[in-house]
């Protein structure tokens, strides 16, 4: 059974502490070991005095983080390349840039989520309060008093009865989709396959695997790899189905004479605005930060892009909301008017 695997803002914290450490001088069993007796986290110091103890079996730094089972293939794959070309520290600190945003990105998504949820649930408690005990209780009273009511006042009483148990329903059922999504996404790999082909044609989507291709793409070339390698890498680490089918697409265009930023326009990636940065960077040697720039820009953009997602949810919910509850309330007020006038 695999260990759970370090969250995004942990990766940062460890990936930002031996990049520096590596990066002053000292060796990075000499760093994990200073880390490891400074460290306060007791989880981080059981990690580092763990793979301090594969590394002293003989183990590389790479070896060590697989056989731990805390890092992703992302960070063993990127901290393998920057063995092999002697730059970890430089890959160890791009690691914990990427991983902050990522963090940052995950804490955007789970706001919004969350916000959702809330909404959701309100709407349907404040429904479900008014279809269980709110409505019944007018009812008794009307049988009660004996008080036939209007056509026009029994006819919205019923519609707001109707309404609360749709609203109901339609939440539970939204609830019941989501909750079967996760568990299928979850466990069962063809399903998981099949919703990230789906999500990988929305825009947030291709905004962010535009952001991870161009983050990737940026470590790549400053560890040391050339263009090629950095796109076989790429095509690699991506999990996006399509984003793997456009590197191919790169790939083999060079294979067939085409310049980099000539397959790299084709694929249809980047915006022209970007492609013309691009090619700049490729002309002047700065490449790797002509990337880097752009990887954050676009994460900046698919932020924004989950932000406005977000802000427009909110207003939709309480719209229905007001609906839902308006309706049931004038569904009441009605008949109890009728009420007072009967005793007045």
């Amino acid at each position: 059974m695999s260990k759970k695997q370090l969250s995004n803002s942990g990766l940062a914290l460890v990936s930002s502490q031996l990049g520096t450490v590596i990066e002053s001088g000292v060796s990075i069993t000499d760093g994990m070991l200073i880390l490891s007796q400074d460290e306060e986290n007791d989880s981080y110091r059981r990690l580092l005095l763990e793979l301090l103890q594969y590394m002293d079996k003989g183990s590389s730094f790479t070896d060590a983080i697989i056989k731990s089972e805390k890092f992703p293939p992302y960070f063993v794959e990127m901290v393998k390349v920057g063995e092999k070309t002697g730059r970890l520290d430089t890959v160890l600190l791009s690691l914990s840039e990427y991983y902050s945003r990522m963090d940052e990105f995950s804490g955007t998504v789970k706001s919004g989520v969350t916000y959702a949820g809330i909404l959701t649930l309100t709407v349907f408690a404040v429904t479900f309060v008014l279809a269980t005990y709110v409505l019944p209780i007018f009812a008794d009273v009307f049988s009660q008093l004996g008080l036939t009511l209007s056509d026009s006042a029994l006819w919205i009483m019923t519609a707001g009865t109707a309404t609360s148990k749709i609203v109901i329903w339609a939440v539970g059922i939204l609830a019941g989709i989501i909750v079967l999504g996760v568990i299928l996404y979850n466990l069962v790999p063809p399903v998981k396959r099949l919703m990230l082909n789906i999500a990988s044609h929305t825009k947030t989507a291709k905004a962010m695997y535009t952001a991870r291709f161009a983050n990737a793409f940026s470590m790549a070339l400053s560890s040391g790899l050339d263009i090629d390698q950095s796109i076989e890498l790429c095509e690699k680490l991506l999990t996006g189905p399509k984003m793997r089918q456009q590197m191919e697409k790169c790939r083999n265009s060079m294979k067939e004479g085409k310049s980099f930023t000539e397959a790299l326009e084709e694929t249809k990636i980047f915006p022209s605005l970007y492609i013309r940065m691009i090619t700049l960077g490729f002309s002047t040697g700065r490449l790797d930060l002509v990337m880097k720039d752009i990887a954050k820009k676009t994460g900046d953009k698919v932020n924004d892009m989950i932000n406005v997602l977000a802000s427009r949810f909110e207003p939709a919910m309480v719209i229905i909301m007001a609906i839902a509850v308006g309706f049931i309330l004038i569904s009441v007020m009605l008949p109890l008017l009728g009420i007072m006038t009967v005793v007045g």
